[in-house]
């Protein structure tokens, strides 16, 4: 299915099941299919599930015209008005877990985000020692430019998923060069303080041996704001989801359970 943005994008996405709705966001160069096993797992359970592609990835238009971080985020939020969904629980793996960051920066209307294996500031300082491997703010346009020589899986995805979602990167393959002013973007924010400060549920769930990212950082946000939780995983990469979905659907069962019904 398709809607159409403000800016006149069309942005593909899936609308399944008619109970309690999760909206699952995926990360930079991803695709929807990569969270076949929650949609499956949520289905069964009576949730109504929202996957999409951002645009320029998937199955979504390419156009390189607004290539920055706050239309993703206006664009979950067209989503999530058109859908006329209400209260939703956000689910953003990687850069979509920034994306979800930036939506409750702006918007009161969720009732839980669940973020997964993405640290809130990509660059390293002197005091924060959490981003994205080695970038800062002297070399993070030049590591942008190209594909990590990582592999972001510890022991590779689950086996059920790899043929559907392959399948989708072979039909719409995504242009990393494309993105390159997305990526920047996203490299230059901190959500470190809207997450400090929120009043929204949140769980922060990292792989300890994720490729990118010491998985310490959940620490002190966890210390800092009595509304955040997070989980530690072991065995796993970055693709936390796809890598141990049995693992990864128990911590969402229960964050839905207790944050699904939240007054907002």
């Amino acid at each position: 299915m398709k809607f159409k943005t403000t800016d006149g994008i069309l942005i593909d996405y899936q609308d399944q099941g008619v109970g309690y709705p999760v909206v699952l966001v995926t990360g930079f160069g991803g695709y929807k299919e990569i969270w076949m096993f929650q949609v499956h797992y949520l289905l069964e359970m009576g949730y109504r599930v929202i996957t999409y592609d951002h645009r320029n990835q998937g199955s979504s238009q390419r156009d390189n015209s607004n290539q920055s971080f706050e239309r993703l985020v206006l664009d979950l939020r067209e989503l999530i008005q058109s859908l006329n969904v209400k209260s939703p629980i956000l689910v953003g793996h990687s850069m979509g877990a920034s994306v979800c960051y930036g939506y409750i920066s702006q918007f009161n209307d969720v009732a839980g985000v669940i973020g997964v294996d993405q640290t809130p500031k990509m660059l390293n300082t002197d005091d924060w020692k959490f981003g994205f491997l080695n970038a800062n703010i002297k070399n993070y346009r030049e590591i942008a430019k190209y594909s990590t020589d990582v592999h972001e899986t510890l022991n590779g995805l689950d086996s059920r998923i790899v043929t559907e979602l392959f399948n989708q990167k072979n039909k719409y393959p995504f242009a990393r060069a494309d993105s390159y002013q997305l990526l920047l973007n996203h490299f230059e924010k901190d959500w470190w303080q809207v997450l400090e400060c929120t009043h929204v549920p949140v769980m922060l769930i990292t792989a300890i041996q994720s490729p990118y990212y010491n998985a310490d950082f959940v620490d002190g946000l966890s210390k800092t704001n009595e509304h955040i939780n997070s989980a530690k995983l072991n065995n796993c990469g970055h693709v936390i989801m796809a890598e141990i979905p049995n693992e990864f659907n128990q911590l969402l069962r229960h964050f839905l359970l207790k944050n699904r019904d939240r007054q907002l």
